[in-house]
C-alpha cells in the first residue's frame, strides 16, 4: 500500500469511527492481507512512530483477515 492510500485509509476510518463503524481494505483481488489501521495508528501514537516506519513482525500483530 502506497503512502497515499494509507493516508486516504486513515481518513476513511476516522469517519468511520466518528459514524461507530469500522473500515477495513478490500483491494481488487482476494489474497491481500486485511489490517486492523485504527489499532496501528494507536500502536504508533503510544511509541511515537510514524506507521511507514513499523516493521514486518510489528504489522503482522495487527492483521484482521
Amino acid at each position: 500500500m502506497s503512502e497515499n492510500e494509507f493516508k486516504k485509509m486513515c481518513e476513511l476510518d476516522t469517519i468511520a469511527e466518528e459514524a461507530g463503524g469500522y473500515v477495513a481494505y478490500h483491494p481488487s483481488y482476494e489474497n491481500e492481507v486485511i489490517y486492523n489501521y485504527r489499532a496501528i495508528l494507536e500502536y504508533c501514537q503510544e511509541r511515537g512512530i510514524e506507521p511507514l516506519d513499523l516493521t514486518i513482525r510489528e504489522m503482522q500483530q495487527f492483521i484482521v483477515a
